[in-house]
């Protein structure tokens, strides 16, 4: 529903299908069809859409006419209604706003007086979407003001979240007034060489305005490659960062350790907590405070009885558990009662022996009425029982149990839905062995420590300035634009991480490329750059962005 609102449809000027698909070319114009092509996806997902619909499963542009009569048909009357009872969520606050606004602007209500604004200032304008954008115009126009937009294009990091840097490169061109145009050429944060390669990284961009870049410090920073076998010598070497930093001075130095992903930082929670070093994430990057964790950690749990004689009724409870998450639904009310009733009155008394009497369930199943349900639910629920690894489990999990990696009511704020992180947990789950009870434990020690923006030296937490001050942080690479640190690392400099997989046409890869120029702009002293043999069970290969800032790997 907000999607729609982020990017600028009015529910009351796109009333039909015309108007509907000349909205979507004029977003495809503006570099946005990927967030289109994603709300495609999202709505197949949840069965609105049929994947024949968006070209075979793939989202098109030819879906278009699909979304309108599937979806925007009914998103149309839904905000409607929405609005005349007083519904709203935060982005509502901004599209009631503009439609005010419009609205009062089209019936001549022009602001007068005191109540007129004679200059409007928009700083970060690189970061607005199609409906700030409207917003903004709607209130210049009403009150006939000048406008003064900041923004920096090589900074334009939201497009997954609707922003589009066409609007900085052009502004004349959305808003049909002139523009007088003032280049900021001198960088005040970052060493001369960061600035320097920074630069060399971000000319590779075609979409941006051409700037020379100069730094007013003379100083420099210690920029260093660091190449590792796999993620246990990649923690060595960090930890070794976190050590030199905070030996250096009389007060310890801020260190950033930064991530393309958030499934990239989940291992180094782990580890750190395990191993009492404090550090602070945001809310939504931790994951202790993910439901879905808490789940794959209760399956594991199950695991570790596997085979050993226990109750009755807690074999049931595990089995009944394990068939909810292993498909994308949970188990329904109609199913789930005559399931127990059968498991029940085979009395299994081990988890391997429920699962033979699953296998033979007649009963229907997660939509299947032909009794073919339980033997696959068993089958899949077998292959995660019987890997003998913690590691191996992990990987099961991840083809197995859908129901941990997809829930769209909550992946806007548990890390695990938004970013399963199945590949670097089970990499990182390989020095257990088979020792399931110990992994278990390591994270159950890990979650009563103070992970959760922690105290440094035991002084009160008073202001979100302090929290900034801590000196171990831990963040994506977008959650890092804005701050700056005195030594940054960079996990996993390889390709497929940095530019991420997704990133498949000329656009989104730019976007990448600018991830990346915010990312390695944060440091003022020390910059380490970690690159990896392998991630998880793959051969990695060094990111293209490392011969671009002009470095290498080391000999």
């Amino acid at each position: 529903m907000d999607k729609f609102k982020t990017l600028g449809f009015d529910h009351t000027r796109q009333i039909n299908l015309e108007e509907f698909l000349i909205r979507s070319t004029e977003l495809r114009r503006q570099g946005l069809g990927p967030m289109i092509e994603e709300i495609q996806e999202e709505l197949t997902k949840l069965h609105i859409l049929k994947p024949n619909q968006v070209g075979g499963g793939e989202p098109t542009k030819g879906g278009d006419r699909e979304v309108y009569n599937s979806f925007f048909r009914f998103w149309r009357t839904a905000t409607e209604q929405l609005i005349d009872a007083s519904i709203f969520t935060l982005e509502d606050q901004k599209y009631c706003a503009y439609l005010d606004e419009r609205q009062k602007l089209e019936e001549g209500k022009l602001n007068q007086g005191i109540a007129r604004w004679d200059h409007i200032f928009v700083d970060e304008f690189q970061d607005i979407n199609p409906l700030d954008l409207a917003l903004v115009k709607a209130i210049a126009e009403r009150n006939r003001a000048t406008l003064t937009i900041v923004g920096d294009d090589d900074q334009a990091l939201f497009e997954w979240r609707g922003a589009t840097p066409e609007y900085v490169l052009d502004p004349e061109k959305f808003f049909g007034v002139e523009f007088a145009t003032f280049t900021l050429s001198t960088n005040y944060r970052s060493p001369a060489n960061i600035v320097n390669l920074s630069q060399k990284l971000i000319n590779h961009n075609s979409r941006r305005i051409p700037k020379e870049i100069v730094a007013a410090q003379s100083t420099e920073a210690v920029i260093e490659v660091a190449n590792v076998k796999n993620l246990s010598e990649g923690m060595g070497r960090v930890v070794a960062e976190i050590e030199r930093a905070r030996g250096e001075g009389t007060s310890p130095s801020r260190v950033a350790i930064i991530g393309r992903r958030k499934a990239q930082l989940i291992p180094y929670q782990i580890y750190f907590a395990s191993q009492k070093i404090p550090f602070c994430a945001a809310e939504d990057l931790q994951i202790f405070m993910s439901k879905a964790f808490d789940r794959l950690i209760k399956l594991l749990r199950i695991r570790v009885n596997v085979g050993q004689s226990q109750p009755r009724s807690q074999v049931v409870d595990d089995v009944m558990e394990l068939c909810s998450l292993v498909k994308r639904y949970p188990l329904s009310k109609a199913d789930r009662e005559p399931l127990r009733n059968y498991l029940s009155s085979k009395d299994p008394r081990s988890m391997l022996a429920a699962l033979e009497s699953l296998a033979g369930y007649p009963g229907p199943l997660k939509g299947k009425t032909d009794g073919s349900a339980g033997f696959h639910i068993s089958e899949a629920i077998g292959k995660f029982i019987k890997s003998p690894t913690v590691s191996g489990a992990l990987l099961e999990m991840s083809v197995c149990f859908e129901g941990l990696q997809m829930d769209l009511g909550k992946a806007e704020d548990d890390v695990f839905f938004n970013d399963p992180p199945f590949e670097h947990l089970a990499e990182y789950a390989e020095r257990y062995d088979g020792d399931f009870s110990t992994f278990i434990d390591d994270v159950d020690l890990a979650q009563q420590q103070l992970v959760y923006l922690p105290p440094y030296q035991d002084e009160e937490i008073s202001t979100s300035e302090d929290l900034f001050q801590r000196p171990l942080h831990l963040m994506t690479a977008i959650r890092a634009k804005g701050k700056e640190f005195d030594s940054v690392v960079l996990l996993d400099f390889n390709d497929n991480v940095w530019p991420n997989k997704n990133a498949k046409t000329p656009i989104q890869k730019e976007a990448e490329r600018r991830v990346c120029y915010v990312a390695f702009t944060r440091a003022k002293k020390r910059v380490t750059l970690i690159v990896a043999d392998t991630i998880g069970r793959r051969q990695a290969v060094v990111s293209p962005y490392l011969q671009e800032l002009g470095l290498s790997l080391p000999r």
